[in-house]
């Protein structure tokens, strides 16, 4: 897949035709995810459940934000075995799948919840596994342009028209510092360095689909590595904390290993010798 182009064309999508998803392309989902799909942390088990619009009304009140739930020809249900890893490597995986499907011609929604059991009552699965990541798809309704709501906070939000879907949230220059956390002064000279290659990377990662737009995470480059830093969100649960940090892993991840090479990380970073203001909190590290 051309990563690249996909995260940048990608759109959330909230209001679906009625038109069916082939069981062909359903096939390709099941068996991409059982495959081919990018797992951060592969030792952990995972399942994919596919559920059709009958699961809209059975998750009415479990699932949505603010107990809105988009209504969509399908959705995509990912089960985890309990770790505390478990959303990070959720976020990363389910998001992957959700680029293919956009490689398929399908659009997607990531959906919020906060209880995994209310989740798995309301759709009758019966396992001891946690659900981890929930997505509505089908083919989206074509609109000319899309309202965005930016919100900064509960009292700074406005409401602007967006025509193309490629402008980020946060630009790079928000997100990336260069050897202490806030300084981009020498962000054109650190990435001059490793050629226009990671400027995509990092742009790719400002691109990442998160609760509310917030995006509280970053990225501090140092000493030949990159790591990963949250930004203290009151705004954000857990759960979507983790799942947001998880996609911006696999933006990063996925096209920057285009000149990079597989990308090792480490989920357990030293918070030592980072300087992180109050709050703040590396989440994984690698070697560039």
């Amino acid at each position: 897949m051309n990563y690249a182009a996909l995260i940048q064309n990608r759109k959330s999508t909230r209001e679906f035709t009625d038109k069916p998803v082939s069981a062909a392309q359903l096939e390709q989902i099941i068996r991409y995810f059982e495959n081919d799909v990018r797992r951060l942390v592969p030792e952990i088990g995972a399942q994919l459940r596919i559920f059709g619009t009958e699961a809209r009304e059975a998750l009415e009140g479990a699932a949505g934000y603010h107990k809105f739930l988009v209504g969509a020809p399908r959705y995509l249900v990912m089960l985890s075995q309990k770790h505390e890893l478990a959303h990070l490597n959720a976020g990363f995986a389910m998001q992957d799948l959700l680029l293919k499907l956009s490689d398929l011609g399908l659009d997607s929604c990531w959906l919020t919840f906060t209880d995994s059991q209310d989740v798995k009552a309301a759709l009758g699965i019966e396992n001891d596994l946690e659900v981890v990541a929930i997505a509505a798809f089908g083919y989206g309704k074509k609109v000319v342009k899309r309202l965005r709501l930016n919100i900064r906070s509960m009292s700074d939000v406005d409401i602007q028209a967006k025509y193309r879907y490629m402008e980020p949230k946060r630009s790079v220059h928000d997100l990336a510092f260069v050897d202490t956390w806030g300084n981009n002064r020498n962000l054109e000279q650190y990435i001059g360095f490793f050629d226009d290659v990671l400027w995509e990377a990092l742009y790719a990662a400002s691109l990442s689909p998160s609760y509310l737009n917030r995006q509280a995470y970053g990225f501090l480059l140092r000493d030949g590595s990159i790591t990963l830093v949250e930004r203290p969100d009151r705004y954000n649960t857990k759960i979507d904390g983790d799942l947001s940090l998880g996609i911006a892993l696999l933006h990063f991840s996925a096209v920057a290993e285009n000149w990079a090479g597989r990308l090792v990380w480490n989920l357990a970073p030293s918070q030592e010798n980072l300087n992180l203001p109050e709050g703040h909190r590396a989440i994984a590290s690698a070697a560039l």
